[in-house]
């Protein structure tokens, strides 16, 4: 029995506590007003998105988040029949005053409710009966000028970025926002959300990275790439530019002199020649990266004309880049 009695005076308590909780909200300073906007064809054909631009007035606001207090609400011609409902996102001042919210459906829903385009829907916003000691429902109606005119997905994109940025640079201005928050970024080609325009947006229209990439300074997209394919053509070309000349016959010459299947003569001359530059370079300037410039220089026009093989002088180059870097690194450190 005293474990019942106990039970009963923490639900009392309990019941209280709730009841208190439902008078903690005042009512708005006036008459919350509304902006809505319609698109449709989005991410498929069929889809319907409505955003709210709204306003809950409140000088004093409320400790509760707009969340827990109100709900947007979208019903069918006959008033009763519930097309969907959302709660506002808390980023400014709690979510009162200014603020944003959005309904998605897609196409499979939109059939499914039977939802007619450039209808005078019945939207309703709710206060949460636990909240507020006397709730208070406000009605709007769609209007047909509500509802956009464009049906294909870039534009009717583009028409919703548009709406997007103009309420982003309107949230500015209502919110006051200091300078370095401003939700809008301006690009050297477009003007785009910023960081904080993201976040917020992000928040408020969920999926609006997919239903309005415009607005984003990135934006990923599937890439039509060709894959490149490399050949030997180039080499192949270098190495027969003088076949049957008498510099074909010298070439050949020069790999029989040493056994080899490459002109090994011509490549020790090419390479005392350019050591030779790297030498003379050296002393006269005192610094072997002018010695290895000028040596590359004669490297490049042997490889040019045949007598040096492609491959040796990308891996010179290699090297060349090795000592480069690491003389940088010594002299930076």
């Amino acid at each position: 029995m005293k474990r019942i009695i106990f039970l009963l005076l923490v639900l009392i308590v309990a019941i209280m506590g709730f009841a208190g909780q439902a008078v903690a909200t005042a009512q708005p300073d006036s008459t919350p007003s509304a902006e809505f906007n319609v698109y449709r064809n989005l991410l498929e054909t069929g889809d319907q998105l409505l955003i709210i631009y709204q306003n809950i007035p409140y000088a004093v606001i409320p400790d509760e988040a707009v969340w827990q207090t109100y709900i947007w609400r979208l019903f069918n011609t006959d008033n009763v029949t519930e097309f969907g409902a959302v709660t506002s996102y808390a980023w400014n001042d709690n979510g009162y005053g200014y603020n944003v919210s959005a309904m998605y459906w897609d196409a499979a829903t939109v059939t499914a409710n039977g939802m007619v385009w450039n209808t005078p829907y019945l939207i309703r916003l709710s206060q949460n009966p636990m909240m507020f000691a006397s709730p208070v429902d406000y009605n709007f109606n769609l209007a047909v000028s509500d509802y956009s005119v464009l049906t294909t997905t870039e534009d009717v994109q583009s028409e919703l970025a548009a709406r997007i940025l103009f309420i982003a640079g309107d949230l500015d201005v209502k919110w006051a926002v200091g300078a370095g928050y401003s939700l809008l970024n301006e690009t050297e080609t477009d003007t785009v959300l910023s960081i904080y325009g993201e976040a917020f947006f992000r928040g408020a229209i969920y999926g609006l990275q997919g239903l309005c990439p415009q607005v984003f300074a990135y934006i990923a997209r599937d890439l039509d790439l060709t894959p490149r394919t490399w050949s030997d053509t180039y080499v192949t070309l270098l190495s027969t530019q003088y076949a049957g000349t008498w510099i074909d016959t010298a070439k050949a010459a020069g790999a029989a002199l040493f056994g080899t299947g490459y002109d090994l003569t011509s490549l020790i001359i090419t390479l005392a020649i350019a050591g030779g530059l790297f030498v003379c370079t050296m002393l006269l300037c005192g610094d072997a990266w002018h010695g290895i410039a000028d040596a590359r220089t004669g490297l490049i026009v042997a490889t040019r004309m045949g007598f040096f093989d492609l491959g040796f002088l990308a891996l010179l180059a290699a090297l060349a880049v090795i000592y480069g870097a690491t003389r940088m690194w010594r002299v930076m450190g």
